[in-house]
């Protein structure tokens, strides 16, 4: 979005906030674009500023909150940086405006996707691409790994393990940056305490839900077959927890139908037993 009015609402409403970074910037809004990006519950832009302004990069994200859970996602991103994992500094926040810097890399959901679009199987790709498709699937998997196992709240029952979730997780969540191999994980509003394999669950059914995935394919193979390293890479870090088979298919298969209602597709509920045998046959779990 490059709409003038636009900008002058929204830099005006900082000015307020912030007189002592964007006093100036007033002056002259032709030095800054900025650009909507995709978000379900509140409003974020990416902001290019043609030279610095102070205490800025030239480019960073501006997340204005529509809801009451800046404070929360603030704590939780900076809890984060504490223990090194990879997501975005904190620049400024005052509610409901959280100035973030701007990730350089590739949206995980797009590489997958457009890589697969057009394939049943991953030995459809080039051996190059497949390499990095695996590589991403796995820097994602240890970034989870990492998340829970620095974020565990309680460990009375190993099959009971409860974690910091990130919660409503999907790929598009994630930047990967292939020149450091790293994954930043976005978006923490929603994060909560609950069993691991909820987050894992949420992140298969990103996989498998998106396009080309289980609604445009009878037999997703190259996404099933990315679930199985997405599982196995996570599970061998992260080997003091348990994976239940059943519980994760169950899981999986609940958030597939709250897609499937909440895009209104009116093609009734899944078929718990024939997707759980179908990714059975295909990676011998």
């Amino acid at each position: 979005m490059r709409n003038k009015p636009t900008k002058i609402k929204i830099f005006s409403k900082l000015t307020k906030k912030f007189p002592n970074i964007f006093g100036e910037l007033n002056k002259d809004l032709n030095m800054v674009d900025i650009i909507q990006l995709k978000s379900k519950r509140n409003t974020v832009y990416e902001v290019r500023s043609t030279k610095p302004l102070k205490n800025l990069p030239q480019n960073f994200i501006l997340k204005i909150f529509k809801n009451q859970n800046g404070n929360k996602e603030v704590a939780i991103l900076k809890n984060l940086k504490k223990q090194n994992i990879s997501v975005p500094l904190i620049l400024l926040y005052e509610d409901p405006y959280l100035i973030l810097e701007k990730i350089n890399g590739e949206n995980l959901c797009d590489f997958i996707n457009q890589n697969l679009l057009g394939k049943q199987e991953l030995s459809e790709v080039s051996d190059l691409i497949r390499k990095q498709l695996k590589m991403s699937i796995k820097l994602l998997a240890q970034w989870f790994a990492e998340l829970h196992h620095k974020n565990i709240i309680k460990h009375k029952e190993v099959q009971k393990i409860i974690v910091l979730n990130k919660g409503d997780t999907q790929l598009r969540d994630f930047i990967i940056n292939f020149s450091n191999n790293r994954i930043y994980g976005l978006d923490f509003e929603n994060a909560y305490e609950g069993n691991y394999l909820e987050d894992l669950s949420w992140v298969c059914c990103s996989l498998i839900d998106t396009n080309p995935g289980i609604f445009e394919l009878s037999e997703p193979s190259h996404k099933i077959q990315l679930i199985n390293v997405f599982l196995k890479e996570y599970f061998t870090i992260n080997n003091e927890f348990l994976f239940s088979f059943q519980t994760f298919a169950e899981l999986l298969i609940e958030n597939l139908n709250i897609i499937i209602k909440r895009r209104g597709l009116g093609m009734g509920n899944l078929n718990k037993n024939e997707i759980i045998n179908k990714i059975i046959t295909k990676n011998g779990l």
